[in-house]
């Protein structure tokens, strides 16, 4: 039986139904302090949602999305968080990984999934940030019409295809996010299997959290898990 991946449930803000954490499968939740982005929440109001997820569920992992800014500015506000792990979503430089571990801090870096012509020149430089951070997080690119600053979440898969030609050569922990739906991630995982997926806008309704369609993720990962076995 192949494993099932980690999932992380990202975006979340006040108010959000916590109940999916119910679910094993659920290893991290996510919050994002990106002030262009909708799903923006302060360092304080994460720091609510990580007390109260962690009351349900004392090993999740929050991981907090962020986008620019010093390693010591992201450092405080990933503090008054209460986060496990600090995501960069937005080109940082090495210095700002490499203070944020010091400072006590897992590291994942966001790339957007485009090897061009070239893969191996990208496989370098997934290589170079992989090894100032602890996972990296390939995500589809940005359409042309998306905020300045915002990175990610906009519900967008990248070319799957290509992350099968290039994944027997990732070497460190490696996630998927972009368009992610309980009605692909089957598809997805039958083509790759990375250490976890993270998940956003696939689970929304109205633009907010459904533990509805969370729980229907759930079921199709497991799904996917009982199918490797009656192949094997």
């Amino acid at each position: 039986m192949k494993r099932v991946p980690h999932l992380k449930i990202c975006g979340l803000r006040p108010g959000d139904d916590l109940s999916f954490l119910r679910h094993s499968v659920v290893s991290h939740i996510g919050v994002v302090m990106v002030p262009a982005s909708r799903r923006n929440v302060s360092p304080d109001e994460a720091g609510q949602l990580v007390r109260a997820a962690k009351r349900i569920r004392p090993d999740v992992i929050a991981v907090a999305v962020v986008s620019g800014g010093l390693g010591e500015d992201v450092a405080e506000a990933a503090r008054r968080a209460g986060v496990d792990v600090v995501q960069l979503h937005g080109g940082e430089p090495r210095d700002v990984a490499v203070r944020l571990r010091e400072a006590g801090f897992r590291v994942w870096r966001a790339v957007a999934f485009d090897p061009g012509d070239d893969a191996t020149s990208f496989l370098d430089v997934l290589r170079s940030h992989a090894s100032s951070a602890d996972a990296i997080l390939l995500d589809a690119k940005p359409p042309a019409n998306a905020e300045p600053g915002v990175t990610g979440g906009h519900g967008r898969a990248f070319d799957w295809d290509g992350l099968v030609e290039v994944a027997p050569a990732l070497s460190f922990d490696w996630w998927v996010a972009g368009g992610i739906t309980p009605e692909n991630v089957r598809e997805l995982l039958n083509r790759v299997q990375p250490v976890g997926i993270d998940v956003s806008s696939g689970v929304e309704v109205g633009g907010r959290k459904d533990v509805r369609r969370i729980e229907q993720l759930i079921q199709a990962m497991e799904a996917w898990g009982h199918e490797s076995l009656s192949v094997s």
